[in-house]
C-alpha cells in the first residue's frame, strides 16, 4: 500500500514482479477472465496480478497488528490476512500459481482446476460471519459441481459433498475433498 503510483501499469513492475516471485518473496495470483475452464493458465489476464507475501506472520508484523487485535479479530486488513494464509497454504500443497475470479461486484479468490479438470471455487472468510454473495454469484453464472467457503468457523458437515464449509486451517486438505 502506498508503495507505487497509482496510475502506474504492469508493464513497470513486470520484471520486479517476476524477480520476487523466483525468489518466492511474493506469491502471485492471476485473475482469470471469462467463465473459468481448464486449464486455467490459457484464460489469465495477462496484465494483472494480486500479490501475497510468503509470511502471514511478516505480514502481521508489517501491518503493524497487534497480538491482541489478531486474537480478538479486531483489526482493518483481517480479511486480507486470511487470503494470504490461504495462499501461503495453497503454494505449499503445491497450487502454484494461482487464480482468482472476478465480475461486476463479486470477486472469488481462488479458482482451483482438480486433475479432472473441474473448475473448484474457492471463497474465504476471515470470521464467523461466512454469508458469501460473490460465490452465490459464481453458484449462478458458472454452476460449478463443488465449492468450498474456508471460513473462521468449524464448517459445515463432513457429509455435505456439494457445497463445503471447512475451518481456514483446513485448507491444506482442500485437495482431498474435490
Amino acid at each position: 500500500k502506498h508503495v507505487h503510483e497509482r496510475k502506474s501499469r504492469y508493464s513497470d513492475f513486470e520484471t520486479a514482479i517476476h524477480w520476487l516471485n523466483c525468489c518466492r518473496l511474493a506469491l502471485p495470483n492471476y485473475p482469470i477472465e471469462g467463465l473459468p475452464k481448464s486449464p486455467l493458465a490459457a484464460y489469465k489476464k495477462e496484465n494483472m496480478v494480486k500479490l501475497f507475501l510468503f509470511d502471514v506472520g511478516l505480514l502481521n508484523h508489517m501491518l503493524g497488528s497487534s497480538y491482541k487485535e489478531i486474537k480478538q479479530q479486531n483489526y482493518e486488513y483481517k480479511g486480507y490476512v486470511a487470503e494470504n494464509f490461504v495462499q501461503q497454504e495453497l503454494t505449499a500443497i503445491g497450487v502454484d500459481p494461482s487464480y482468482s475470479w472476478n465480475d461486476a461486484r463479486a470477486e472469488i479468490e481462488f479458482i482451483l482446476a482438480t486433475d479432472e479438470g473441474d473448475i473448484v471455487p474457492v471463497e474465504v472468510k476471515s470470521g464467523k460471519r461466512t454469508r458469501a454473495k460473490s460465490l452465490a454469484s459464481y453458484i449462478d453464472k458458472c454452476a460449478p459441481n463443488k465449492t468450498f467457503k474456508l471460513t473462521g468457523t468449524q464448517g459445515s458437515s463432513a457429509l455435505e459433498q456439494t457445497n463445503i464449509v471447512m475451518p481456514l486451517y483446513f485448507t491444506q486438505y482442500l485437495p482431498q475433498r474435490w
